[in-house]
């Protein structure tokens, strides 16, 4: 049975059962001879509760379903892939994604084509999928299909089920994409549903960013690149056990070399990312989204050298000879109460300890210099302190502690600044920030700001707990 059969089962079952309780309740108050005005009462409050009851029940009994039929190998090979897909910015991205999902785990073949020219892209090396007869049919078939996913029947044609097909087929946004298979049949509908939206976004981003190269600066075309480079960073910051998180992210123009991420990496601990590309427009913000995808994709996020190598490497294969990034990775541990960290030369993030004698704030040194601008040969060290409950970890871009106010002071070294902060620090994280802000442009006055501003804080919980 798949999910949207048992989910349509369950509502059926929880409304015909709520509706026959809800039945008996005037037919009882009504045997005992209640007066009208009590009938209507009592059959109020039980249509009420049943009512919630029946959601509650509905909700519970779904997530059940939607637990027990998604746990299935087949179809949690799919929805993982999914996530994959929603992760990628570059066809080599997707390929790589196929490999390690699909043909490695699943042993399925897939075939990645342009829907004009039919230009092979990319094949898997399975029998199915090199198969010169079986591409010929595919393409006789498939070729006028319109936007959408189907499935591929036994002699390669059109089916609408999943029942006995060999394959899985989408059309989106100039591509054709088929997944050769027989475990289709095994895998839930919600899956594949699933699995073609992320294709359709990921079809998107890789049609904006190759257009991103060839766009001017005219207003319209630059508030593309301003929409697609929002689409690198996080909608939202996660969720996280233990930890308060907020964030303030403002770029100068439509364009940014800032970014930043907040990436649960299990139940204890969580990877913070800031970090700032050098330069200003198209050319950074193309790094940046190469940055944030580098460490999203990344298979062992605790790995912290490994993570900055490959930053480094990902940054120097762009080709632009001055272009560069500022960054720091710290993995924040809420079990061991620790964060190991390495600071490549970001401006320094900032520990504001909770103590009996007050607040107490102390920097980060950098660590290390540069990435991207020449191989790192040298052993990159990894710090690590302890974490305390009620700590503050500040990261905020150079856009914070160097803007310049008229009598040509630095807010970051001035002692207001510091005042400032140990004073915010007992608000929550998203007032804390907002503060910050607030303080940042009173700061200014009437000049205006020089740099983009990204302000990402994290307020620890009780560790102890």
């Amino acid at each position: 049975m798949t999910y949207r059969n048992a989910r349509r089962m369950i509502e059926t079952s929880t409304t015909t059962g709520a509706a026959l309780a809800f039945l008996i309740v005037p037919y009882i108050a009504m045997q005992g001879n209640l007066p009208l005005l009590w009938v209507t009462f009592l059959s109020s409050v039980a249509f009420i509760g049943l009512y919630l009851g029946r959601n509650a029940m509905v909700e519970r009994l779904s997530n059940n379903a939607q637990k027990a039929v998604f746990s299935q190998p087949e179809t949690q090979v799919v929805l993982e892939f999914a996530t994959r897909v929603g992760q990628a910015f570059t066809i080599p991205d997707l390929i790589e994604a196929i490999r390690d999902h699909l043909e490695r785990r699943a042993d399925m073949g897939a075939i990645l084509v342009r829907s004009n020219t039919w230009e092979i892209i990319y094949q898997s090396p399975s029998a199915a999928a090199r198969d010169s007869e079986s591409f010929e049919t595919l393409q006789r078939n498939f070729r006028e299909w319109s936007e959408g996913f189907c499935f591929v029947n036994e002699s390669l044609s059109i089916s609408n089920t999943n029942t006995g097909s060999r394959g899985f087929f989408v059309n989106a946004k100039g591509f054709h994409l088929f997944f050769l298979t027989r475990l289709c049949g095994l895998i839930d509908m919600e899956a594949f549903r699933n699995l073609y939206g992320e294709l359709r976004i990921y079809f998107d981003r890789v049609i904006t960013i190759s257009e991103l190269f060839e766009v001017a600066s005219l207003s319209r075309e630059w508030q593309l690149i301003a929409e697609t480079q929002r689409s690198f960073l996080p909608k939202s910051l996660p969720k996280v056990a233990k930890l308060d998180l907020a964030v303030s992210y403002r770029p100068l123009v439509n364009v940014s070399g800032d970014y930043y991420d907040v990436i649960v990496v299990d139940d204890n601990r969580s990877l913070f990312v800031v970090g700032d590309v050098s330069g200003k427009g198209l050319a950074a913000a193309l790094v940046m989204g190469i940055i944030v995808n580098t460490i999203r994709v990344a298979k062992d996020k605790s790995d912290l050298q490994s993570l900055i190598r490959d930053v480094d490497r990902a940054v120097r294969d762009m080709g632009f000879d001055d272009k560069y990034t500022v960054m720091f990775i710290g993995l924040a541990d809420t079990e061991k109460k620790t964060m190991r960290y390495i600071n490549a030369a970001m401006a320094d993030p900032i520990i504001i300890t909770q103590t009996a004698l007050g607040s107490k704030l102390r920097r980060l040194e950098p660590t290390m210099g540069l990435v991207g601008l020449v191989p790192l040969e040298d052993e990159i060290v990894v710090e690590e302190i302890p974490l305390r409950s009620d700590e503050y970890i500040l990261l905020a871009s150079d856009g914070v502690t160097e803007v310049v106010n008229s009598a040509g002071e630095r807010l970051g070294e001035t002692e207001h600044f510091e005042r400032s902060l140990l004073q915010y620090s007992r608000q929550g994280a998203v007032d804390f920030v907002g503060s910050i802000t607030g303080l940042l442009y009173d700061f200014v006055g009437d000049l205006a700001l020089k740099d983009d501003v990204t302000i990402l804080a994290a307020k620890v919980g009780r560790l102890w707990d």
